[in-house]
């Protein structure tokens, strides 16, 4: 999952073997986004909620089914996030404590999902990552939806830490 390119509001999600499987449609001032498949029909939508602790929703078009429900934690906002994929509950671990672009996901005890970054920590697409399922718990839209509510909560985090840092 490649990330946002300056001016270009949709990138591409690709397979291993580098066939495109759909894209993400980004609103870079709303933090919602959604995915398309590859054809470039709408297939999922996020829809923030929430002020101050915010809540994303992934939602299956058109059906309106929940896709990934997740709220950051308080204090930690991965490794204390309430997390549900197709309404079954997953546990987020950010795996680096000095980086927030390394996660795994655990339903139970049993890994489920990694994320990983594809890029260095300094680059201009610090967002680029590979999504790695080892067990068959989720479909492909689900995983998606659920890296890139993962990716826009932790692209929140790091603008909102610059902003007060620069302040």
């Amino acid at each position: 999952m490649p990330d946002k390119e300056f001016m270009n509001s949709r990138s591409p999600v690709l397979l291993a073997d580098g066939q495109t499987a759909g894209y993400i449609q980004w609103s870079t001032w709303t933090q919602r986004f959604s995915v398309l498949d590859a054809s470039g029909a709408v297939v999922a939508e996020c829809r923030p909620q929430g002020i101050f602790r915010r809540r994303y929703v992934v939602l299956a078009l058109p059906s309106g089914r929940t896709l990934v429900d997740l709220k950051p934690g308080a204090f930690r906002p991965f490794n204390g996030a309430e997390l549900t994929v197709a309404g079954h509950p997953i546990r987020v671990r950010q795996v680096s404590v000095w980086s927030d672009r390394r996660f795994e996901f655990y339903a139970g005890e049993r890994l489920v999902g990694r994320i990983q970054p594809t890029t260095g920590v300094f680059s201009f697409r610090p967002d680029s990552y590979v999504l790695e399922l080892p067990a068959p718990v989720m479909s492909g839209l689900e995983a998606i939806s659920l890296a890139q509510a993962v990716r826009t909560v932790a692209r929140g985090l790091r603008q909102a830490q610059a902003a007060s840092s620069s302040s």
